[in-house]
């Protein structure tokens, strides 16, 4: 009985000293993800050529300051920008003040401007942040999805260490 344990003992050591080989589904499983993120990797670097073709646009579109503006509110009636800090603006109609954000607020005409020309430069910066901001959600979305990849391979590496 003893030298039969012994025997078991020696087999099951040279069972663990032996390493595992990943199976052929797992070596599949391996090279798509690989596959994957190199896409990824690729798409992230044409969002980010993209990016910096918008940050060119507006760029090229410049600053309009809003300052002192003359805008009709549907609610308020008319009203003039009395101060501007960055993208947010205050207008004072006849009985409050109240702010707003640009270019959303004239583009999307929550405020109505009477020039037409400049109605139609903060529809173009609106359009322009608007296509940032998706092009910047899909780079963040390209990178969490590398890194669950990544996650992926390790996980299914670390099964046959």
């Amino acid at each position: 009985m003893g030298l039969e344990l012994e025997n078991n003992e020696n087999e099951m050591e040279k069972k663990s000293d032996i390493k595992k080989k990943p199976t052929k589904k797992t070596k599949e499983m391996l090279e798509e993800n690989a596959r994957q993120i190199e896409e990824l990797k690729n798409e992230k670097v044409k969002l980010s050529d993209v990016l910096n073709d918008l940050e060119k646009e507006e760029a090229d579109l410049g600053e309009k300051s809003a300052l002192k503006m003359k805008v009709n509110h549907r609610k308020f009636g008319e009203g003039q920008v009395i101060t501007q800090d960055g993208k947010y603006i205050e207008v004072k109609f006849k009985d409050v003040v109240k702010k707003f954000v640009l270019p959303g607020c004239i583009a999307d005409k929550y405020l109505e401007v009477d020039d037409e020309d400049v109605y139609n430069y903060y529809v173009k910066c609106n359009e322009a942040h608007k296509k940032r901001m998706e092009t910047e959600l899909k780079i963040k979305s390209a990178t969490y999805a590398i890194q669950r990849h990544e996650d992926a391979i390790e996980k299914l590496n670390a099964k046959y260490k």
